[in-house]
């Protein structure tokens, strides 16, 4: 038998996959106290507790749930079965490796199953991650740039996070392994099965390597055409920023660009052939405000700053990385909309700018990507008020810093 939290976990994933009780049902549970938590559902089912207090709609889903406790009794059974067969381990939201990058996000699975090393999650959460897609049939300049930007991230202790689809999806996770890297496939299908069949190599090399297949489907789901979407959300949901290597106008590649937006995640495009369809949907992307992907360095400060932040919800962060976050805030809103920040803001950065050495109103004005007209204003501002002074025609920092 599983322990206690597993069977419990899996009790409730049967139940949400073959019966009419869903979220919204479990949410009405909770709120009358019905429930204690998701994973008594089964035991509610069971029982011939009273559910007078709730809906008439979530009644006669509980009651056709009860009609038909054995054949979820048997699924559960059957799922049992697989899943000490295959070595699969389930995450639940108490565990200790559900992916706390998932904090403030709605719509996430409350159970995740796993192949391979549960604790790829926790570097996931821990080192950053970053998700790679693009299109299946991607051309060699995609692929070659796949294989370069992934090496250098992986090899910085970043995760990669794709899809297992052939093309750029298997491109990601090879050149994540051969750099000594970890990565993790998020499968359209129970992840039990291997999907596609033509990716058996990189499966199996990804469960016994330290690198992990996750899917929120229980054992036996087989690929279906709407589990797609459901995979991309979770793709870009577990990294911190997505790149798109390739995707044509109606790609399916672009719901995990829309997704990693909503999500608040930045998301990169490599610019790539204008005159080529498979290319199309990301140079839209780009046009719509997506960054252009010159360098892994500009991913790594994406990385780094959802790191910090990571660091303040768990209240684990130093003073100098509180002013390190609030610095990064500040520049990346200056990069994005300048006309927002506020002239304060803007002498903060040109302070940090020059602790490290004196600089010219042009050179202060190169690195802030501000007009001089406005540097100079803050500028002459700051040395009225002792802040900075006039050396030789750079601005250094006064004594008072």
């Amino acid at each position: 038998m599983l322990s206690d939290n597993y069977s419990r976990s899996l009790m409730y994933t049967a139940v949400m996959n073959n019966s009419l009780i869903d979220s919204k049902c479990i949410s009405e549970l909770l709120e009358c106290g019905i429930l204690d938590t998701y994973k008594d559902i089964f035991e509610l089912i069971q029982s011939d507790k009273d559910i007078s207090d709730i809906s008439d709609k979530s009644a006669f889903k509980i009651k056709d749930a009860r009609d038909h406790v054995n054949d979820l009794t048997e699924t559960y059974t059957r799922y049992e079965k697989i899943i000490r067969k295959c070595g699969i381990k389930v995450i639940s939201t108490d565990s200790g490796y559900y992916p706390a990058i998932w904090k403030g996000l709605t719509g996430m699975p409350r159970v995740l199953f796993l192949r391979g090393n549960e604790t790829a999650l926790k570097k996931l959460d821990e080192m950053g991650a970053v998700s790679i897609v693009g299109s299946r049939d991607a051309g060699r300049y995609s692929l070659y740039a796949t294989g370069e930007f992934t090496s250098r991230l992986a090899s910085k202790g970043i995760v990669i996070v794709s899809g297992m689809a052939l093309g750029i999806d298997r491109a990601a996770h090879k050149a994540a392994m051969d750099s000594g890297g970890v990565t993790v496939a998020v499968m359209p299908c129970g992840c039990d099965q291997i999907y596609p069949f033509q990716n058996a190599d990189i499966y199996n090399r990804m469960i016994s390597t330290g690198s992990a297949v996750v899917s929120e489907m229980p054992p036996e789901s087989s690929v279906k055409k709407q589990y797609f979407p459901s995979r991309n959300r979770l793709i870009s949901a577990l990294s911190d920023c997505c790149l798109i290597m390739e995707a044509g106008e109606y790609s399916g590649t672009l719901h995990t660009a829309s997704f990693a937006a909503y999500q608040g995640r930045d998301v990169y495009v490599l610019p790539n052939n204008i005159y080529a369809d498979n290319c199309t949907g990301g140079l839209k992307l780009i046009n719509d405000g997506a960054f252009i992907l010159l360098d892994e360095k500009d991913v790594i400060d994406s990385v780094a700053e959802r790191l910090l932040y990571r660091k303040i919800d768990s209240q684990i962060l130093t003073d100098s990385e509180k002013k390190l976050v609030e610095l990064e805030t500040i520049r990346r809103k200056i990069d994005k909309t300048p006309e927002d920040v506020c002239d304060n803001d803007v002498a903060v950065v040109v302070e940090d700018e020059l602790s490290v050495r004196s600089l010219t109103a042009d050179e202060i004005c190169s690195k802030l990507k501000l007009p001089f007209y406005r540097v100079s204003q803050i500028l002459s501002e700051m040395e009225l008020n002792g802040r900075v002074c006039i050396e030789k025609g750079k601005y250094a920092l006064t004594m008072l810093h």
